[in-house]
């Protein structure tokens, strides 16, 4: 059985639970009809193996040795609080 197989027999089957009108089209996609704007549209999804795994969150989507370094908190000063406040003001926020 191939890498990924039954990973993707389980993923398939909860979508296909979660939208009931979906299916599975030349066995190689799944088709999620929903309703946008009127119309009925299809989402595809297509379910493939990662031949190597990457972090969550990482900037790039590709797969480096090099760690992922987390996004520092960025502090804001009060000017920028006060800036911020007279803008909403200004447009009625």
């Amino acid at each position: 059985m191939a890498r990924g197989a039954e990973a993707k027999k389980k993923i398939t089957e909860e979508i296909l639970n979660i939208f009931p009108e979906s299916f599975i089209y030349n066995d190689k996609e799944i088709r999620i009809p929903i309703e946008e704007n009127g119309e009925i549209v299809q989402i595809k999804v297509a379910l493939t193996c990662a031949k190597v795994n990457v972090e969550c969150g990482g900037a790039s989507s590709v797969a480096t040795s090099e760690p992922v370094v987390p996004a520092q908190k960025v502090e804001v000063t009060e000017e920028e609080r006060n800036n911020v406040q007279k803008l909403m003001e200004n447009l009625g926020l």
